[in-house]
């Protein structure tokens, strides 16, 4: 193996540890976007040095933005999310940062443009067909907070639902829901 190889496994590496730290999806979802938004401050320095410090640093950031595009797509496809809502929100910002990468190549790496559409592509066509069977969310509103129990019969006609409302209501307490949250639709 050689420098640069070892250096782009470790880079790999890296990005593959930012997923692993968390057990939560959306959480490793989250974290990985952070990195691919990540750009270094501007390198200066005078002359031949200077120009290819430059060039090093943008090479160096572009490889550490694929990597974690890479990994998050693999964090998405392993990804279930509980909503047509949170599966198009999930596509559109992957599709969204891989649209910025293709667009900071400026044209100057083929390669990297293919691979990077052909990633975009399969991520929207997997979240899009995902989302083609999930439930959208709903505006759901009341009068008075009422209890999850009573919401989750009144929606679902199904008790067992309660801790789910009270989740995506962000209630406090199950025992008070907001008289206005999202929620699904079924």
């Amino acid at each position: 193996m050689s420098a640069g190889t070892d250096f782009v496994a470790a880079v790999q590496g890296l990005a593959a540890a930012v997923a692993a730290t968390a057990d939560d999806p959306a959480e490793r979802i989250r974290l990985l976007a952070e990195l691919v938004r990540f750009r270094p401050e501007d390198t200066t320095g005078e002359g031949v040095v200077g120009d290819a410090m430059v060039v090093m640093q943008d090479a160096v950031s572009a490889l550490c933005r694929r990597a974690a595009l890479v990994e998050l797509a693999r964090a998405v496809a392993a990804a279930s999310p509980p909503s047509y809502d949170e599966a198009v929100a999930m596509r559109d910002l992957v599709c969204g940062l891989l649209d910025e990468e293709i667009l900071a190549t400026g044209g100057q790496d083929d390669e990297a443009v293919q691979a990077l559409r052909i990633l975009k592509t399969a991520v929207a066509n997997d979240l899009t067909a995902r989302a083609a069977d999930l439930a959208a969310l709903r505006e759901v509103t009341s009068a008075a907070p009422l209890p999850a129990l009573v919401q989750a019969y009144r929606l679902y006609q199904n008790l067992d639902r309660a801790d789910e409302l009270a989740a995506y209501a962000s209630a406090e307490d199950p025992g008070f829901l907001p008289t206005t949250f999202r929620a699904l639709g079924r």
